[in-house]
């Protein structure tokens, strides 16, 4: 019998997959990729949030630059050819000050300023009053431009038409309404002519006995006077109603990010005929232009008014101004070149043919004190309602 052979069993499949150590690598590889990936994500984020600060600070300086120098341009518009009748007013926010800067006492403190101007669309210069009256009575006014119900008025009284003499009494009303004066009655032509008695509401000042030797002044239906400053704990630039009719005084935000606002004055300090500005000063004591002249705002705030208000007011022929903004959000230091605290700028460069100037310096570790985006705006805006008026 043959022997039996032992019978061989099945072969054992071959294993396929991956072992933990694989397993393992792998997971450091999606690791490393997931790392790069991140990292990339975080610079480009650094550069995209860069360039926003950038953009941001750069609107925001452009849009500021854009309102306070649209404001100072109508600065004056429709009450400098009251200037002689309005410079002595008691009430100082009756003057016809184009613009009136406060200074803010250092480099690294905002100024502020306050623009003046009417928006009367036909009338701008003083209208003389026909005949005498009592404190509270019509206006018995002479104008051929006419006046309006709901126009704004200044009313001054001239003590002396021989002299000028520059008047301290000053009102301002509100017409009410319009109709012929008796004492102007035999004026033709029939149709009044602009000769009207003005029916009035008075707002500030206070009424005055008024004579042939009165003036008024016609600030249109809406007079603007507008104070801009920076709120400092904000950060952002402030506007301000500052009319002596103004109801309720609430701050209104113009532009945020803006961290500083220096204004300064564009004089001619020797009155020369082409009224060229020969010399920039800040609103100080500081006879920058050697032309002995205060230029603080509360000399023009000053009752009662000296009598060099209005050549104050005429040697000013323009306004500049520099506007410091940052971007919103923090941005990473650059340790290749410093840190960012140690910044410094310096506002309002003097030009070589203009010798008498006032520079700005900002310190280090003051305003450019954070790790953020700034710019600095600046713009010289000429008072033109001013040089249109310039008697």
């Amino acid at each position: 019998m043959p022997a039996t052979l032992p019978m061989r069993g099945a072969p054992m499949p071959r294993q396929r997959g991956v072992g933990l150590i694989e397993v393992m690598v792998g997971i450091l590889i999606g690791m490393i990729v997931v790392l790069v990936i991140f990292n990339t994500l975080v610079v480009a984020e650094t550069y995209k949030r860069s360039t926003i600060g950038v953009s941001d600070a750069q609107i925001t300086g452009q849009l500021t630059q854009f309102v306070l120098n649209r404001e100072l341009a109508n600065g004056g518009n429709g009450i400098m050819a009251g200037l002689s009748e309005l410079a002595g007013c008691n009430n100082w926010r009756l003057r016809p000050m184009p613009a009136l800067i406060t200074d803010g006492g250092s480099a690294i403190a905002s100024d502020a300023v306050t623009v003046f101007y009417s928006n009367s669309p036909t009338i701008v210069h003083p209208a003389h009053f026909g005949a005498a009256g009592a404190a509270g009575t019509p206006y018995p006014v002479i104008s051929p431009n006419g006046f309006k119900v709901g126009d704004w008025v200044i009313a001054t009284q001239i003590a002396n038409l021989a002299t000028f003499t520059v008047p301290t009494d000053c009102t301002l009303v509100q017409v009410t309404g319009i109709t012929q004066h008796p004492s102007l009655a035999a004026y033709p032509p029939a149709d009044l002519g602009g000769r009207v008695a003005l029916s009035y509401l008075l707002q500030a000042g206070t009424a005055f006995n008024f004579t042939t030797a009165s003036r008024a002044v016609n600030l249109g239906p809406r007079m603007t006077r507008t104070l801009y400053s920076v709120n400092a704990a904000k950060q952002q630039l402030d506007s301000l109603d500052d009319n002596p009719d103004a109801v309720v005084a609430t701050a209104v935000p113009v532009a945020q990010n803006v961290v500083l606002m220096k204004v300064q004055y564009g004089i001619d300090a020797d009155g020369d005929p082409l009224g060229l500005v020969d010399c920039w000063t800040s609103a100080d004591n500081s006879n920058t232009c050697a032309n002995g002249i205060d230029y603080s705002d509360t000399t023009f705030q000053a009752v009662p008014a000296p009598l060099t208000t209005s050549q104050r007011i005429r040697s000013i022929k323009a306004i500049r101004i520099a506007i410091v903004v940052r971007s919103d959000d923090d941005v990473k230091q650059d340790t290749a070149s410093g840190s960012l605290r140690d910044q410094t700028a310096t506002l309002f460069s003097c030009p070589a043919s203009i010798v008498r100037c006032s520079t700005v310096t900002i310190p280090a570790n003051t305003v450019l004190q954070d790790y953020r985006r700034y710019r600095i705006y600046e713009a010289t805006i000429p008072l033109r309602n001013s040089l249109w008026h310039p008697l």
